[in-house]
């Protein structure tokens, strides 16, 4: 199970004052259905303590201000809760004049509609990626998994399917090799895990990835495995079926090899070629027949003519 992303929360404070401006505001907002949680509340003018206890359930906090010095106490307050808390404060339009704040990294300055647009637009997506992050590190953390790559390939190949996904869901590439050069996918395809396969590909694994101490594909990999769900999945994706290991056998050798009827008419029926030699000159229907497999050698007659 991947962890649940938590999107932005953005509450909006104003005096009553600026109720109508402060609504626009969240009509404005949902309506460009950004990747977060809007509220509003009123604030008393002139009380500095008057933050809602709300406040400290969102991670950003907008000040809809006016040009009335009226609102010094309240905003100055928000200042210093934003600077010891970490909460992001927006001010829309701008601060006001007379009014001022200290110099820090979590005060954003909005002047317009098109400002707040262009401003939600990138943090929304960028405050879901990095609460991913975080509550994914947390929770392998937590399960006493190391936050590393190599930790990552070692769930992999021990099947832990919800630790991978918390790994995936930080960040981590789909494409990332292990220290031979072995592509998590074909570690994947190697520990025959269609789940985690399925979770790699979804990522944006790179389908015909080649290992480098074999020089098999995830594809050549399941085949070796007699992983047929895990092949179905692969073929799917668009792995190549005549891709051939570093002694030269492709998927189709290896099933032939394997007397596995299944996968050979499961290749066969994807386009794999049964004349195509491996590096002893020897052809997956060459194969066939010099280990007189009747069975298989109709296979080749069904689905690769003579």
């Amino acid at each position: 199970m991947i962890p649940k992303i938590i999107v932005m929360e953005l509450i909006l404070l104003y005096e009553k004052e600026e109720k109508s401006t402060a609504d626009r505001l969240v009509r404005f907002i949902k309506r460009k259905k950004y990747n977060l949680r809007i509220s509003s509340r009123a604030v008393k003018s002139g009380h500095p303590e008057s933050l809602p206890d709300c406040v400290l359930d969102f991670s950003h906090i907008m000040a809809v201000l006016s040009g009335s010095s009226a609102l010094t106490p309240w905003l100055a307050f928000a200042a210093g809760f934003s600077l010891g808390s970490g909460h992001t404060l927006l001010c829309y339009p701008a601060i006001p004049e007379g009014v001022h704040l200290p110099r820090m990294d979590t005060l954003i300055l909005i002047h317009n509609d098109k400002d707040l647009d262009a401003y939600l637009a990138v943090e929304t997506e960028e405050w879901a990626q990095k609460e991913a992050f975080r509550q994914a590190k947390s929770t392998l953390l937590d399960m006493g998994i190391p936050f590393t790559e190599e930790s990552l390939e070692n769930c992999i190949r021990e099947r832990k399917n919800q630790a991978v996904s918390y790994f995936i869901n930080a960040g981590f590439s789909p494409n990332a090799r292990d220290k031979f050069g072995v592509p998590l996918l074909n570690l994947a395809a190697r520990a025959g895990d269609r789940n985690i396969v399925k979770l790699l590909l979804d990522a944006g694994a790179s389908v015909n990835f080649q290992a480098e101490d074999r020089g098999t594909t995830a594809l050549i990999d399941s085949t070796a495995g007699k992983y047929i769900d895990i092949m179905e999945l692969l073929l799917e994706a668009g792995a190549d079926v005549n891709l051939k290991s570093k002694d030269g056998q492709s998927a189709l050798i290896i099933a032939v090899g394997l007397n596995d009827e299944v996968s050979t008419a499961l290749l066969l029926k994807a386009g794999a070629n049964a004349d195509e030699p491996d590096s002893l000159g020897a052809s997956a229907r060459k194969y066939a027949l010099l280990f007189n497999k009747p069975a298989m050698v109709e296979l080749f007659k069904t689905y690769a003519g003579q």
